[in-house]
């Protein structure tokens, strides 16, 4: 496959000429500015979810799976709101509508992304990143959309995405996000950033999905703690066998550790709680559309 046959793109090129960033749905975009107003009364936040009765399922169904292990039936979005708390709600609900947009992914992308889920929330239980995030919060979400740019750019440039697969599988060209920076001109982080920027998610959210492979980047401390700690997650999934893709080379950065603040303890506790997890994960993936 010759490379130069394939138009580079830079982050603006790419959206000005090619292709528009997937928009969450009105309901969930409702549903998420109801949640960041501090003067949402909490039946109308729990009627805006009932709404959409595939986010509203889905939602349910996240809360009383054996994964988030609450010991009690949640029967109702308000008995959920009560129990978790707006933050939680919030991942909940985003990660509703990722695994409804899932169907479109590779499978062995969906279960990477699961299971990054399941190893970012064990880094969050486990490491100081415990100290950062809302109680009762979790990881989950940042693992779940890490990769989402992967997911654009297999959908919309798929002449470009086979010649990444075609390089990576080949070897002797990189790293992945190496190869598709030769291919495309920009990486899924980038893409992934963007999207997360247009979804109107955290800003933490947005940073860690832009720097999941490059903390050391970050200036700000405590967002360089949650970009690392997700790079650390990422590699432990990968360590266990489940990639993106299965030529797919991200090699780790010696420094990621003291920046996730993890020590080797912590990383022993870490990955036994993630194993302890793993029959989670197929339990989550009947969750997405795949």
């Amino acid at each position: 496959m010759a490379m130069e046959e394939l138009t580079k793109y830079t982050i603006e090129s790419l959206l000005a000429e090619t292709v528009t960033l997937p928009s969450l749905p009105a309901s969930v975009q409702n549903i998420l500015s109801l949640i960041e107003n501090p003067n949402t009364k909490l039946a109308d936040l729990s009627h805006a979810i009932s709404l959409d009765p595939s986010i509203s399922f889905k939602l349910l169904r996240l809360v009383n799976s054996a994964y988030y292990g609450l010991g009690q039936k949640v029967t109702s979005i308000e008995h959920a709101i009560v129990l978790l708390g707006t933050k939680v709600i919030r991942n909940l609900v985003v990660t509703a509508t990722v695994f409804s947009q899932m169907g479109k992914m590779a499978k062995s992308m969906v279960i990477h992304s699961v299971a990054a889920g399941v190893a970012m929330d064990a880094v969050v239980s486990v490491g100081p990143l415990k100290e950062v995030f809302a109680k009762g919060d979790t990881g989950f979400v940042f693992g779940l959309l890490h990769d989402i740019g992967k997911m654009f750019l297999m959908e919309f440039l798929p002449k470009h995405w086979a010649g990444v697969c075609y390089c990576a599988k080949e070897g002797g060209y990189g790293s992945w996000i190496a190869i598709e920076q030769q291919i495309i001109g920009v990486d899924h982080a980038q893409i992934g950033g963007k999207i997360s920027e247009e979804w109107k998610l955290s800003e933490d959210l947005c940073m860690a999905v832009l720097y999941h492979h490059e903390p050391w980047k970050v200036d700000d401390g405590r967002q360089r703690l949650i970009c690392a700690s997700l790079c650390a997650a990422d590699y432990i999934v990968r360590a266990s066998g489940l990639f993106a893709y299965e030529h797919e080379l991200h090699p780790l950065q010696e420094e990621v550790w003291t920046m996730a603040g993890l020590n080797n303890r912590l990383l022993i506790d870490i990955i036994n709680l993630y194993f302890d997890k793993h029959a989670f994960i197929e339990e989550l993936m009947n969750y997405t559309g795949t």
